[in-house]
């Protein structure tokens, strides 16, 4: 399996993993970055599984936004 990696080298993680780095749950932190600008930084889908494939975010992304939200 092939990583996805973010702009500052980090994996690119699940909503369920950003929303808890910001100890917020899911749907709160899709709100909060649809606010804020940011997307999801790619897709995944397993293979042999239907349905809608998992958002991968950058936790620079996030990072960079919060920064300049506590300045």
């Amino acid at each position: 399996m092939i990583t996805k990696l973010g702009r500052d080298g980090r994996p690119l993680v699940t909503t369920a993993m950003a929303a808890y780095s910001l100890g917020v749950k899911p749907a709160s932190f899709r709100s909060w970055a649809r606010r804020h600008g940011i997307t999801a930084a790619s897709y995944r889908r397993p293979s042999g599984v239907t349905g809608q494939a998992t958002a991968l975010w950058d936790l620079a992304d996030i990072a960079e936004v919060v920064h300049l939200t506590a300045a």
